[in-house]
């Protein structure tokens, strides 16, 4: 497909990469998705979104965020599949802040973020000791985007529970009992221990407390 409306060559080429791609053949596929685009064209969606997942997995992150930029220049425009797969790499490969100008792009482009969009930048930001970043993106998805759902609280009590962040895990274990979202119990074991542990044996208790009310037992 191209700028120009539908192009025989160009799905021809489209139908060449999706078989490369398919055979194991990944610079082939990279070669001749740069020289369409060097012409000017661009890989239909899907094709691209095949290509984008074999760089991911291949850790070439890097490439693909460059051909990201250059398709979308030319007109491609990317669907949920294509934002999915570019931050969870991006994020994990610790490049947050094009994780983060991707999920913006999306919601440009009118995409509500579901929590699978927007927990790979969640975590990622963690993982670099930004939590009050994180604290603060995850507010601002909680009003932008789709309602938490239960793995990402228990990704995030997770990693503030490993970065010490112990208060911040137990607001956020009981803020997710208020929307209805029971946590495993050993979400809840891992924030009393981690209290105990760094002396709030109050709020521990608080805790133990609400998991006994929640199983009745």
């Amino acid at each position: 497909m191209s700028r120009k409306g539908f192009n025989p060559p160009v799905r021809g080429r489209d139908l060449l990469v999706d078989g490369l791609l398919n055979a194991g053949y990944l610079e082939a596929a990279k070669e001749m998705v740069r020289k369409m685009t060097k012409e000017g064209f661009v890989p239909d969606i899907e094709t691209f979104n095949s290509l984008s997942e074999a760089l991911c997995k291949s850790g070439e992150i890097e490439f693909c965020i460059e051909i990201y930029h250059t398709v979308c220049r030319l007109g491609l425009c990317p669907n949920t599949d294509t934002y999915k797969t570019l931050i969870t790499a991006a994020s994990k490969a610790g490049r947050v802040d094009e994780a983060l100008a991707i999920l913006h792009r999306s919601m440009e482009d009118g995409q509500k973020p579901f929590p699978s969009l927007y927990a790979p930048i969640l975590k990622g930001l963690c993982r670099r000791g930004q939590f009050d970043d994180a604290f603060s993106f995850f507010s601002d998805m909680k009003v932008k985007g789709h309602e938490p759902n239960r793995p990402v609280y228990t990704m995030l009590i997770k990693m503030c529970s490993r970065g010490g962040r112990l208060v911040e895990a137990a607001n956020y274990l009981v803020e997710m009992t208020e929307m209805s979202l029971s946590p495993l119990s050993r979400t809840f074991d891992m924030v009393t221990d981690g209290l105990k542990n760094c002396g709030k044996h109050e709020l521990a208790k608080r805790i133990e407390e609400l998991e006994v009310s929640l199983r009745g037992v």
